[in-house]
């Protein structure tokens, strides 16, 4: 903005002025005065279940005191999964009671915007509500509501918590392609409940009707005016929000005084029956413009009911005007937006902003106790919209984009967006984030999407000439990141944009141009485009609340060895049907024909879910996972993989699945290094004292581990390559992944260089130059990525896991910088079923051909790579972990690997396989501190280290330790837990066991056994540990026993992290 030196008004006579209210006052604490009040109160009813202000605080208190001890901190945001409930009240309350900022998570987003937003808003532990299945990956703690009341009342310490901290974070659309979270403090939403300008507050005692979802920022005044002023807020279901009927119906049967609509379901009401909203007191409607012929027949219906048109963005906790209506002109073609609420500014201003008149168009800035904290992990975006209040110095303004008239009564009257973000049945919408997805495709390459009538269109030109878009995996791409009313409903293809005299897309000729009269190509082809659903079974298809998903979960059948199919589902929708309802099921997606799995949200994990109930729902046997997954990699259309489904489920596809699948891979050839290095020069690496870093893997377990150690250790400045958008948001993985072990990292974290990369891509992702630069620097390169899954061929890992590591070592090269790589013990497995009975850490690796897991085989690949560079002199050390487990001091761990998911499937289900598993534990604190001081206390040619337990358990141990602890677990021989453990995963297909059922299954290649089997006693080899003694001898580093203090610490922190429910 543009400022000159005028002297203007501090408080224009348009805004309402500051008036008391409780600003020093949390929004918990205003909460249990009011139950200390009135205990016995009703606070909130769901049909047929109700709970007190005293209930709702004792669980509130319990489940902060829970929160607490599992580490949450003031200031961390904490994840909320679910929908509207008691369960929810209860969340957000234990929340804040525990100082931390309360973040709601549609479930139903598509996957990888949901962990998108739990990463952007620092989510590292994450509460579920009943019904939903939370999705979030690489959090430190879940804890699943129940609706059980705590045992006692609990006293909560001081946390500390100001009005000014964070009470909540919402998400708004962003211009970049990627939502933004809002950073929304307590006293913004104190000062909303608190407000009488326009409409009196609930009373003591009334009904407040809670319609929006968590994640809609208007559920805040629904919620929070309701509680703090001693109200009961009454929970809708979804379906009454579809039919005014039905919503009346339950307005007149709760005795509901006071709703807060979205503008869509006012309107809806208002064209179909205006008379339902007549019980109320008071409705509001708020998101986008009002009619002003709905709203008369709705006051005409609705005498008694005091009608309010609310405006206002999240960036200003969620109101900032209101408009009392009444008396509506005829000729009136809009509804005002009103005037400022109490404690709250608004200014228009000219382009340079300075005042405008009365009756001038300007950007509305809205200001005052209502402002959010900014944007979270964006400074630079939250300085542009946030700007410094020239007209009141020392406090900000939000920038709306929107373009208003004031008034000469100063009633403020809207007009349209400065930039060009819209609002669509409900939704904010930047058009602009929509084409930066577009573009975001690799065979696009520009775009340009229009809002035509109350419709979405995309155009795009491809990215070369001549070629074919494929127009429906483009936009079914869009709805694993968009939510379902930002996707187009039809993309057109067009082979160069117009552009204006100055160089701009001139968008009225792009609209002539792609007429229909014109015939270009559209996602449709030439038949009419049925938009894909993007709404889980049962949640609302757009933001109104009208219209509803149509996807079921398909039925299970329980299939494992020697199963045949479950029975017969009722109605046989046909195999491309049944597959597309499990897509739709996992993805949120309802997917097209030719949409790829991984093109609209899906990834490895949310594959293993697919092929789980996909089995299921077919009744094939477990033992056909493997292949589903395979198919799903080599083709992952939808028509493709519902071939390979039903090519299993006949008799013949059976029949040829019976053996083991062929392994085509020369491993030989594929280990070897495939060049030549270059003699070193430069500067010689010091590995002892160094000063430059390379860490890959530092946003996960063991790198989170190492990078502490390293900080710690040496003054080292570490760079930190990064899956990542950018260098800022690599940055932010990275720290909060230091978070989320408890590991601090603050105190050198100028030390520590993120930036974006991907070892699985040419040059390993990396900026250009920036190779070059490292290899000129370097003095270390601790190895630390890979992409683990179990059941992913090695096809499929050869990028990331074996040409990465090549990568890295032509950088190593120029000057010889040791290389440490991290391998496991799991390419030994070989030797064990070709009757070899003990390893050395330096006999030559062998029996490929045995691995039959593609993770182990592209960890074998990888070590004789780097075998054959350390022949051409590159220092090398190959260090191979059995089971990394968690810090044996605070047990923190990373729970989703294979051991931690038997361990939650054998306390859930109360059974355990009676089996010599041996409990190799090596702690990750131990691991990262041997691994420091070998490679900067020891020199290498070619070492290699087992990283192993001199003194380990059995899981019989493991078990006594739970028995210990009250649970009660039965002991079944292999096969038949085998045949429970996959019965279980049919019904339960989110089980975290789910993606390593295959190894229970899957035959060795070579041997009559199972993969899980190639691991017990008396199959795998023992191993030597004469190098890592060596190397730590004298150190007072040693490797703890796996004893019932260290199994009892494991299963502590799984309790208080609520992994595994306490017995």
């Amino acid at each position: 903005m543009v400022t000159d030196s005028r002297t203007l008004p501090v408080a224009p006579a348009w805004n309402a002025g500051t008036v008391w209210y409780p600003r020093d006052r949390c929004l918990h604490e205003l909460f249990d005065a009011r139950a200390a009040l009135r205990p016995r109160a009703t606070a909130s009813v769901q049909h047929g279940r109700s709970m007190s202000y005293g209930e709702l605080k004792d669980r509130s208190d319990a489940l902060a005191a829970r929160l607490l001890g599992s580490g949450v901190r003031r200031g961390d945001g904490v994840g909320v999964c679910g929908g509207r409930s008691l369960e929810a009240l209860v969340a957000f309350l234990g929340i804040l009671k525990a100082g931390a900022a309360y973040v709601p998570l549609d479930d139903a987003s598509p996957p990888g915007r949901l962990q998108a937003m739990a990463e952007d808003a620092g989510v590292h532990t994450v509460v579920t509500l009943p019904g939903s299945v939370c999705r979030i990956r690489r959090v430190r703690t879940r804890i699943a509501l129940n609706g059980s009341a705590p045992s006692a009342p609990v006293a909560l310490p001081r946390t500390g918590a100001r009005s000014g901290d964070c009470a909540y974070v919402m998400f708004t659309s962003g211009s970049t392609g990627r939502p933004k979270p809002v950073a929304v403090p307590h006293c913004g939403v104190v000062r909303l409940a608190a407000s009488d300008l326009v409409w009196q507050r609930p009373r003591p005692g009334e009904r407040v009707l809670h319609a929006y979802g968590l994640s809609s920022d208007a559920s805040t005044i629904e919620i929070w005016s309701a509680l703090l002023a001693g109200a009961c807020v009454v929970i809708a279901d979804q379906e009454e929000l579809l039919s005014p009927a039905a919503l009346e119906s339950r307005l007149l049967s709760e005795r509901v005084s006071v709703a807060y609509l979205t503008t869509g379901v006012f309107h809806h009401i208002g064209r179909t029956r205006p008379s339902a909203l007549r019980s109320l007191r008071f409705a509001s409607a708020g998101g986008e413009a009002m009619d002003p012929e709905l709203a008369r027949a709705i006051l005409a219906a609705c005498p008694d009911t005091t009608v309010v048109n609310f405006y206002g963005p999240t960036e200003n906790s969620v109101v900032s005007t209101a408009h009392l209506v009444d008396g509506l002109p005829p000729e009136a073609t809009a509804v005002p937006i009103g005037r400022p609420l109490e404690n709250s500014t608004c200014y228009v201003v000219r382009a340079d902003g300075t005042l405008a008149d009365a009756g001038e168009e300007g950007e509305l800035l809205v200001g005052g106790d209502g402002l959010a904290l900014g944007y979270l992990g964006d400074p630079e975006l939250t300085a542009e919209r946030f700007v410094d209040n020239r007209f009141e110095p020392g406090t900000r303004l939000y920038r709306t984009g929107d373009r208003v008239v004031r008034r000469a009564d100063g009633v403020l009257e809207y007009r349209a967006r400065v930039d060009r973000q819209i609002k669509l049945r409900g939704h904010r919408i930047e058009p602009d984030e929509i084409e930066a997805r577009l573009r975001a495709d690799d065979t696009v390459g520009e775009a340009v999407v229009e809002l035509e009538g109350d419709s979405l269109i995309g155009y795009v030109t491809p990215a070369r000439p001549g070629m074919a878009l494929p127009l429906d995996r483009i936009r079914g791409g869009l709805t694993a990141w968009l939510p379902a009313a930002a996707v187009p409903a039809r993309l057109v293809e067009v082979g160069r944009f117009p552009v204006t005299a100055g160089g701009k897309v001139d968008r009225r000729r792009l609209r002539l141009q792609a007429a229909p009269d014109t015939a270009p190509r559209s996602a449709a082809g030439t038949a009419p485009y049925k938009a894909p659903e993007t709404t889980a079974p049962g949640a609302t298809a757009t933001g109104t609340g009208m219209g509803a998903g149509t996807g079921t979960e398909t039925a299970t059948a329980p299939a494992g060895p020697g199963h045949g199919p479950g029975p017969a589902p009722v109605s046989d929708p046909g195999p491309q049907e049944t597959v597309a309802r499990v897509w739709q099921v996992v993805l949120g997606v309802r997917p097209a024909p030719g949409d790829g799995f991984f093109d609209i949200g899906g990834d490895s994990l949310l594959a293993a879910e697919v092929v789980t109930r996909t089995l299921a729902a077919f009744g094939l046997d477990a033992r056909y996972g493997r292949t589903l997954v395979h198919s799903l990699l080599r083709s992952p259309t939808l028509e493709d993989f519902t071939a390979a489904v039903a090519t299993l489920t006949s008799v013949e596809g059976r029949r040829a699945r019976a053996a083991p699948e062929a392994h085509a891979v020369d491993f030989r050839a594929e280990s070897r290094l495939g060049f030549a290095l270059p003699s070193p020069r430069g500067p010689e690496p010091d590995w002892r004292h160094p000063g430059e870093v390379l860490l890959t893997g530092a946003s996960g377990f063991v790198g989170a581990f190492l990078l502490d150690r390293l900080l710690r250790r040496t003054g080292a400045r570490v760079h930190c390559p990064v899956r990542a958008r950018d260098a800022a948001h690599a940055r932010r993985k990275v720290m909060r992944n230091l978070a989320r072990f408890g590991l601090a990292g603050a105190e050198a974290a100028d030390r520590v260089v993120c930036f974006p990369a991907d070892l699985a891509e040419p040059g390993l992702g990396m900026e250009p130059g920036r190779a070059e630069e490292l290899a000129g620097t370097l003095d270390l390169v601790l190895h630390a990525a890979a992409q683990v899954n179990f059941l992913y061929p090695y096809e499929a890992l050869r990028r990331a896991n074996v040409e990465g590591t090549r990568q890295l070592v032509g950088l190593a090269a120029e000057r010889a910088v040791p290389v440490h790589f991290f391998s496991t013990i799991a390419v030994l497995a070989g030797f064990g079923t070709a009757g070899v009975r003990h390893v050395d850490e330096d006999l030559p690796l062998d029996h490929a051909d045995r691995l039959t897991m593609g993770y182990a085989e592209s960890k074998w690949v990888a070590e004789e790579v780097l075998r054959d560079a350390a022949g051409q002199g590159l220092p090398v050390a190959v260090h191979r972990p059995y089971e990394i487990t968690g810090d044996r001091r605070t047990g923190a761990c990373n729970t989703d690997t294979a051991i931690c998911s038997l361990f939650k499937t054998i306390t859930e289900t109360g059974l355990a396989p009676d089996i010599p598993l041996p409990l190799d534990f090596v702690p990750v604190d131990f691991l990262t501190e041997a691994v420091v001081h070998i490679a900067t206390g020891h020199r290498t040619t070619h070492r290699t280290y087992h990283m192993t337990n001199p003194r380990p358990a059995s899981l019989r141990d493991m078990l006594d330790r739970m028995d210990a602890s009250g649970h009660r677990i039965r002991r079944l021989p292999y096969e038949e837990w085998v045949d429970d453990l996959v019965r279980h995963v049919a019904r339960h297909p989110t089980s975290p066991t789910a993606p390593f059922v295959s190894l229970c299954v899957d035959r060795c290649k070579q041997a009559d056994m199972s993969v899980k089997e190639m691991y017990f006693e008396g199959t795998f080899p023992s191993v030597g540990r004469d190098n890592i003694e060596r190397d730590l001898a004298g150190t007072g580093l040693s490797c703890p026993p796996v004893d019932a203090d260290l199994l009892d610490r494991y299963l502590e922190y799984f309790y208080a992290t609520g992994y595994i429910e306490r017995p």
